[in-house]
């Protein structure tokens, strides 16, 4: 087997595993109806006024790291950081800015036996 074709073996099965284990962010299907606002999402911010989002629109949660994309009749996806675990011996902190756009916001501190390091 020629070198070239050994490198290009390694190099698709490298993408494979990349693509199995690569962290997706997650998606959680919702329907944010309001009756004053038909064929809209409506969502409650934190400072408790209503976000009204078109059909067709996508907009960052209102005081979450997440975003929404409105659908037809106020049927939404919401997508939010990808599920993941800190290392062995390791804890989340807090996240390094919950202003970021979104998915830039999922980016948080990570603490190892007193140690801070970056996730």
């Amino acid at each position: 087997m020629s070198s070239s074709l050994i490198a290009l073996s390694i190099l698709a099965l490298a993408l494979m595993l990349h693509s199995a284990y690569a962290a997706e962010p997650e998606a959680h299907h919702a329907i944010l109806k309001h009756e004053e606002y038909p064929g809209k999402c409506v969502i409650h911010s934190p400072n408790g006024k209503l976000v009204v989002i078109n059909s067709d629109e996508t907009i960052r949660y209102p005081g979450k790291c997440a975003e929404v994309y409105c659908g037809r009749n106020g049927w939404a996806l919401i997508y939010t950081c990808p599920k993941e675990y800190p290392p062995t011996d390791c804890v989340f902190g807090d996240y390094f800015d919950i202003n970021a756009p979104y998915p830039d916001c999922c980016a948080r501190h990570v603490d190892c036996n007193s140690i801070d390091s970056n996730y």
